[in-house]
């Protein structure tokens, strides 16, 4: 039960007090507040001043308390006689009562989970523990020098060495590398570069100068093989 802390010097205390010329009105308010509670209710059905003078325990005339109360702390309503305002300073308490008729306080969650619908999540880019720099590093340094095992790039640049009388030995460009694994991605037939063995073994005249021209310049030249005198030189040859 909730007693608010000017209740001893609110108006309606202070006017009880008068009405039934006693100090120890306030005394029987709280017996009636004690009864709201022990019932769970401030509503009561065919109550009259005989019964609210035995549950506030008024030993003087019944009607005069009956009549105090009304102007006070009680009002009639439908046929009932209501504490007045009763349910309204005690309304936490009231809520205790309906959660505990569901289990209890609803619990919180132990780990305290965020809750944020209108939030889009953010999915970390996955990077396996390099960074942007150190990836792009990487995808450079893998472009320099072709992989040991990578018999297709091998066999193709000691074939295009041959072409343009180049050593085994000597370094290949970072850019003569990275035109040569696009060239080797295109997996061109072992027809099309005994063309090109013919027409660069041949000193065609028209033949590419350099290496980065002819790879840059792959099916162009591998056209130009079919199109031209390497292609009779083929025909001829089988």
């Amino acid at each position: 039960m909730i007693i608010e802390t000017d209740f001893l010097d609110h108006w309606k205390t202070r006017l009880i007090v008068r009405l039934l010329e006693t100090e120890s009105a306030p005394l029987h308010i709280i017996r009636l507040w004690s009864h709201c509670q022990t019932r769970k209710t401030n509503r009561f059905p065919d109550w009259n001043p005989e019964i609210l003078s035995a549950v506030c325990k008024w030993g003087g005339d019944a009607n005069v308390f009956w009549s105090a109360i009304l102007q006070t702390f009680g009002r009639i309503e439908d046929g009932c006689f209501v504490a007045h305002q009763w349910d309204e300073v005690n309304s936490s308490l009231i809520a205790s009562w309906s959660n505990g008729g569901k289990g209890g306080r609803p619990k919180k969650p132990r780990d305290n989970p965020r809750v944020n619908p209108e939030s889009n999540p953010v999915i970390p880019q996955v990077t396996h523990g390099v960074t942007d720099r150190e990836e792009k590093i990487e995808k450079t340094n893998s472009l320099k020098t072709p992989s040991v095992s990578d018999s297709e790039s091998d066999s193709l640049r000691s074939r295009i060495n041959k072409w343009f009388s180049r050593r085994e030995n000597t370094e290949w460009s970072d850019k003569e590398l990275k035109a040569l694994k696009s060239v080797v991605k295109l997996n061109t037939p072992e027809s099309d570069l005994k063309l090109l063995d013919a027409r660069y073994e041949s000193k065609n005249k028209y033949r590419r100068k350099d290496i980065l021209t002819l790879l840059n310049n792959w099916n162009t030249e591998i056209d130009r093989c079919k199109s031209g005198a390497c292609s009779m030189w083929w025909r001829c040859a089988n």
